[in-house]
């Protein structure tokens, strides 16, 4: 059983804070765990391994494609059209 390590009152697995004296509950190697999981959710790494791992390869796909598509703004989408267009130029200039 856990409990706070400033007033003693039980805790639950998911507080990070005790409702009672307001003291956090998370460690410095807690907080890194979780800093370390949540990069590796939005990392290019840890979105391959969702991909391979899967049941249905085509579905992760294109589940992970409409995550990042979502969390592009307008700005990035602007970007990347670009980077698209120029290497398209390039690449009809040499033929």
């Amino acid at each position: 059983m856990k409990v706070c390590q400033s007033c003693g009152l039980e805790r639950k697995n998911s507080d990070k804070k005790c409702p009672s004296c307001g003291g956090l509950y998370l460690t410095i190697a807690e907080l890194i765990a979780e800093e370390e999981a949540n990069d590796e959710k939005h990392s290019f790494k840890g979105r391959c391994k969702r991909i391979l791992n899967a049941e249905n390869s085509k579905d992760a796909f294109l589940f992970e494609a409409r995550q990042i598509k979502a969390e592009l703004t307008k700005k990035g989408i602007f970007t990347i059209f670009l980077i698209i267009a120029f290497v398209f130029a390039l690449v009809i200039s040499v033929l």
